[in-house]
Formats: structure tokens, C-alpha cells, sequence
């Protein structure tokens, strides 16, 4: 709007000035004797040069008219030596006879080859600014205008890195009291090395008396986005006040692609400092439909009925470099969005509150390049450190149902700090299993390699139930809480599992644990040390547990536990061992304490009971192998025949110690 409002005030000084030397031309009679005259006079005015290589050329019946060209004005002090202003042809005509009479009837005023170069210095001046002057508005008022016309040709029109080439601008008829139409076509450049983008518009403006208020109707803008996309933008009638600094527009139209909008919109301030605020409904649209025709490429997603539809509403504003909703309500899929949001233009800074009531974000993800195997690994994620390092945002979000990577959340909310490559998400709060989640994660993208520091609590969480949606494993069961505190550094999920550094404690209770059937391997071994044969019992593959607790310290990578305690009525294990986060490998020496043989144990085996088994546990997360250690039971068996050997000796030694002392 900034731009659009300095570029329509140039022009029309620029029309003025040229305007100017016409006549200024006119009244020397012998314009081509007098240019050192007009460019001093221009001097003098403007403190700008004026400089007219070219060969005025002057013309007297049935028209008064003068043409010029070429022609430059050159821009006011502190802004270089480059011409503000460069025009190849300009031509004014005046009808005489009229003008005989005091009346002035001015035909069209041709410009040709415009080339007009706006820019600002460092202290923020335009140097456009000093084009106006002063005007006498009542003298001016009381002079009727009687204008065939403006055309402007093959123009061009620079700001910044922004580009208006290709112009051509025409007119209508301007006379005091009337509407005048406007018609305009230009190619437009948003940025260096951006293709041209045609805009083409018309529409109806009556100017006040005085000059600083226009109602403009009918007004059609309509245009192509790179590199094929149309949009429409109409209104059927918009208020200028350049004396109040106010736009309004009762209602407007927009399309982009197949994609509409209506709402309405207001502005203040809107050459000093634009405020500009408005209603907005975007009618339903099919989103994966809309991003074709914006040349965005559609993501392949899991659930093919996904970004099928969209619909929003709200209000919008922009203020100060600042776009922003407010009071948004967005339709997605089956998903519902609502909240403000609001985006810095000049630094990217973001500013959010938002709401969700429910969303299953599996639905949006790729599928799989290939059926999983079951001992396929799974690719690395990766962290999107393109969009982390200059991340500025500061915001909220709730969502009252989610699925993430298949873990079912509910009353989900986060709380997000992000500024200088730095994210901070916390806190974090869920329900999730029956329990509850709160979390602290930090990101730090400063450094080439990024770290993450990520302090979390679950309590009361069902494992059994997170475990099969978050990993489809069922390797472990029962209810209870999680605590880890943890440090990695790393571009990806592998590189971060590799350096991954902390603490992790796990208390549960009434579950089992899957793959590891511990009674199994004791039936085996007591059957190997009885009758030197394996026993008969089935292996149930799992071992049940009243308790389960276990912590670990964690140095890159690798799990050490040398605190494990799993109790049941009939057993105890405890134990120590490691655990390979990144090679998925463990290898733990546990301790297995029989206090009584479970109601399910084989008559014909002899289970012992309040003796220490040793058994092995190894293998990966996928495959573990549980083996008793004969070799530790035999050293057992031994020892334990020793003592009670020793026992009997010395029952015997005091039983003879005892006849003959006679005591």
C-alpha cells in the first residue's frame, strides 16, 4: 500500500512539473533559446537539475502543442548523481481558440519511455518528498479542468528492489465534477531476479473539489502469480481521504486460483504510517486442487482424503510491518483451528495463540518407501535446522485430541520461545495412557552441530498401551512413572542416540515383560543339573512382576543399570547390566532369588526355592536370549554342598567334643 501510494503521488507531481515546462515553454515562445532559463527556473523551485538534450518542438494552430524529449530531472541533494526522473517523449496540447477566451481545454498529455527511480536515504527521506510544494487551494478550486487525458507508455517505475516495468496508464477525460476512468497494465518485479508478474487494472475515481478525497468504483485489479496462477481482487467502491490519511471499502472481492475471499477493509494513517484492518471468509476451497494450481508441490501423504478441504474466517490487520489474525477460525479436514496469529514482515518474528480441538497427524505423513521388515531400521529423522536457526516465535498452542507417531494424546499444550537459534518448548503438558506427561525440551541451533536438552516426566502411564503405538513393540507392561533428563548433540536422530548423556529411573508395577520368560531358564537349568536334560516346560515368553524398578546413567549412547529390582511373589531379580541406545544390544547378569514355585511349574522338576540363580540376559531389543549360568549355578551347588558339609563336621566335632569333656 506504501508503495502504491508513493508511486501515485510521483507520478502526479511529475505530470504537474512536466505540465509545468510545457507551459512555462509555451509563454518563451522560443522554448529551444530558453532551456538554460527553464532548467535554472526548475533549479530555483525544485533544487533539482533539469536537463533537455533533446529539441523542444512547438506548434500553434488548431493546438497549441509542445513536445519534448528526451528529458531528466536528477534527484535532490544526498541521493546521488543518478536522475530521479528519465522520460523519453513528452507532449501537451492546448486548444487555442478556447484559450483566447480564458478558457483553458488541455488535450491528452502524452509521456513516453518514464523511467522514475524512487528511493530513500539513510535517514529515511523519499526523494519524491520535495515535488509538491505549497499549492493555493482556493485558487485552485475555483478553475474548472477541462483534461482530454494522461497517457503514460512504455514506462518503468523502481522502489527498493521492487519494479513496475512496462506501464502504460491511460487516463480518461478529467473535468471538474465528473468520474474519470482509469485503465492501467504493468509487469511487476517483487524482487531481484523474481520473474515479472502482469497486473492489470481499471476503474472509476471522482476526485473532491479540493482535491484530497477520491471515491473510486468499479474498481477491477486482476493479474498472474508465476508463473501461471490468476487473481482478481474487487471492490465496488473504495474512499481516499489524503487529508484524514483514511481508506475504506464497504466489501471486496478476491480470488486466487480457484480459491475466494470476501471480507472488508479499512485503513488509517495510510500514507504516514499505513493501519490498515478488515473481515475476511475464504469460502471452502480443495486444498490439494489450490496447491496445484499455485505450481506447490502436494505432499504424499498416508490417508490419499487428507487437504481436502479448507475453509476460514476472521479478521485481519496490518500495522507497523506487522500482518496479523485475529479471532480466526479455520477448517481443515476434520480438524478445527481458532486463535490469533501474527507475523513480523521485516524480521519474521511470529506471535501465536492457538487452539485445535482434535488432529491425527499420522494422516498427513509420507507413507513408507517399502514394506517394513521386521529387523529393517528405521531412517534417522532429521532435525529441520534450516527452518530452527532463524526461527523467531513466541506463542501457545492446545489440542485437545492428538496422534503423534501413533501416541495418543489428549488436552495437549505447549508453550514456545524461540529467538537467536534457540527453542525452548516448555512447558509441555499431556494426558496420555491413562497418565500424565509434562516436559521441557531445548533446542540450540546456535552451533554448527546442535544440541538438545530435554527434561520429562510420565506418571501414571500404562507402558503396555504407549509402547505398542509409539515403538509396536509389546515388550514391556505394566503402570507406573518415567523420569529422564538427558543431554545429545546431533543433526539427526542417530547422531543424537549416539551422544545422548543423563539419567533415567522406571518404576512399574503388575505388568511382565515381553521375550524374557525367566522361569523358563530356570526349569532349564535346574533340569540340566538334575538329569542332565532339558526340561519339558513351555516357554511362555514373558516373566510377570509385581514391581519393576530400574535406573540408569547414560553416557553416550549406552544405558548402565546397576540397580535393576523385579519382584513377584515367587521371584526376585535384581541385577546390573548395559544397554546400547544407538547398536539397540544389551547385556545384563541378573540374579534370580526362587521364593516359591509358581502355580503353573512342573511337578517333576525340583524348583528351589530362596536360592540365587544367576542367568544372562543378551541379544538385541528385537531378540533377546535369556540363559541360566550353569557354570555360576554349579559354583552355587558347590559351595552350597561345601557349607552344609562343613555344617555336618561341625555337628559331629561338637558331639564328640561334648562326650568327652562330659558336657
Amino acid at each position: 500500500m506504501r508503495a502504491l501510494e508513493i508511486i501515485a503521488f510521483s507520478i502526479a507531481a511529475l505530470v504537474a512539473l512536466v505540465a509545468m515546462v510545457f507551459l512555462a515553454t509555451w509563454l518563451l515562445v522560443d522554448p529551444n533559446d530558453y532551456k538554460d532559463r527553464i532548467a535554472a527556473s526548475v533549479q530555483d523551485s525544485t533544487g533539482r537539475e533539469l536537463a533537455m538534450p533533446g529539441k523542444i518542438e512547438l506548434s500553434l494552430f488548431p493546438w497549441l502543442a509542445l513536445q519534448i524529449g528526451p528529458a531528466s530531472l536528477g534527484n535532490p541533494p544526498g541521493f546521488g548523481s543518478e536522475p530521479f526522473a528519465v522520460v523519453q517523449r513528452a507532449e501537451l496540447r492546448v486548444k487555442l481558440v478556447p484559450l483566447l477566451r480564458k478558457q483553458v481545454q488541455i488535450g491528452r498529455i502524452e509521456i513516453e519511455g518514464l523511467d522514475l527511480r524512487l528511493r530513500k536515504n539513510a535517514q529515511g527521506k523519499g526523494n519524491w518528498e520535495d515535488l509538491g510544494g505549497q499549492s493555493d487551494q482556493s485558487s485552485s478550486a475555483s478553475q474548472p479542468i477541462d483534461l482530454a487525458g494522461i497517457s503514460i507508455a512504455k514506462s518503468r517505475i523502481s522502489y527498493d528492489d521492487m519494479v513496475a516495468q512496462d506501464i502504460e496508464l491511460d487516463v480518461g477525460h478529467v473535468e471538474t465534477g465528473k468520474p474519470i476512468a482509469v485503465k492501467l497494465k504493468l509487469a511487476l518485479i517483487t524482487k531481484e531476479g523474481a520473474a515479472p508478474m502482469p497486473v492489470a487494472g481499471s476503474f472509476d475515481v471522482m476526485p473532491s473539489a479540493s482535491g484530497e478525497q477520491f471515491r473510486l468504483a468499479s474498481l477491477q485489479l486482476s493479474g498472474t502469480l508465476s508463473p501461471a496462477t490468476p487473481w482478481q481482487f474487487a471492490a465496488p467502491e473504495l474512499d481516499v481521504d489524503i487529508a484524514a490519511q483514511t481508506l475504506g471499502a464497504g466489501t471486496f472481492e478476491a480470488h486466487l486460483a480457484s480459491a475466494r475471499i470476501d471480507g472488508r477493509l479499512v485503513g488509517t494513517h495510510i500514507i504516514d504510517a499505513p493501519d490498515v484492518r478488515g473481515d475476511f471468509t475464504l469460502q471452502p476451497v480443495a486444498l490439494r486442487d489450490l496447491l496445484m494450481q499455485l505450481d506447490i508441490a502436494v505432499p504424499v501423504t498416508r490417508d490419499a482424503n487428507v487437504l481436502t478441504k479448507l475453509t476460514a474466517s476472521g479478521s485481519f490487520g496490518y500495522a507497523l510491518d506487522v500482518a496479523s489474525v485475529q479471532k480466526v477460525k479455520v477448517q481443515l479436514d476434520d480438524s478445527a483451528f481458532a486463535g490469533n496469529f501474527a507475523l513480523n514482515l521485516d524480521t519474521s518474528a511470529m506471535n501465536f495463540d492457538l487452539s485445535l480441538d482434535r488432529i491425527d497427524l499420522d494422516r498427513y505423513l509420507p507413507p513408507p518407501t517399502v514394506p517394513a521388515a521386521k529387523n529393517a531400521k528405521k531412517e534417522p529423522f532429521e532435525l529441520p535446522m534450516a527452518a530452527l536457526k532463524p526461527l523467531a516465535a513466541m506463542g501457545t498452542l492446545a489440542i485437545a485430541q492428538a496422534k503423534i507417531t501413533g501416541v495418543a494424546l489428549a488436552n495437549l499444550s505447549v508453550a514456545i520461545a524461540a529467538k537467536d537459534g534457540v527453542t525452548r518448548i516448555s512447558p509441555a503438558k499431556a494426558q496420555l495412557y491413562g497418565g500424565h506427561y509434562v516436559g521441557d525440551i531445548i533446542i540450540d541451533a546456535r552451533a554448527p552441530v546442535p544440541s538438545v536438552n530435554i527434561e520429562q516426566t510420565m506418571t501414571g502411564i500404562d507402558v503396555a498401551l504407549l509402547l505398542t503405538d509409539f515403538a509396536e513393540t509389546k515388550r514391556l507392561s505394566g503402570k507406573g512413572n518415567v523420569s529422564t533428563s538427558l543431554t545429545a548433540r546431533g543433526q539427526n536422530g542417530a547422531a543424537l542416540m549416539k551422544t545422548l548423556n543423563g539419567k533415567a529411573n522406571l518404576t512399574l508395577a503388575d505388568g511382565a515383560i515381553g521375550g524374557v520368560d525367566i522361569w523358563f531358564a530356570i526349569a532349564q537349568a535346574q533340569s540340566l543339573m538334575q538329569s542332565r536334560t532339558l526340561a519339558s516346560t513351555n516357554n511362555t515368553g514373558r516373566t510377570a512382576f509385581d514391581s519393576f524398578k530400574v535406573s540408569a546413567d547414560i553416557a553416550n549412547g549406552v544405558a548402565t543399570t546397576r540397580d535393576l529390582n523385579i519382584a513377584s511373589q515367587q521371584l526376585r531379580v535384581t541385577g546390573q547390566g548395559t544397554a546400547n541406545l544407538a547398536t539397540e544390544t544389551v547385556d545384563y547378569q541378573v540374579t534370580a532369588t526362587v521364593l516359591k514355585a509358581p502355580p503353573s511349574a512342573d511337578a517333576s522338576v525340583a524348583v528351589p526355592t530362596l536360592v540365587a540363580i544367576p542367568v544372562n540376559i543378551t541379544g538385541t531389543f528385537d531378540s533377546l536370549k535369556v540363559r541360566a549360568d550353569l557354570k555360576g549355578i554349579a559354583k552355587a551347588k558347590v559351595k552350597e554342598e561345601i557349607d552344609k558339609r562343613k555344617d555336618e563336621l561341625q555337628e559331629k566335632l561338637e558331639e564328640k567334643l561334648k562326650g568327652l569333656f562330659g558336657k
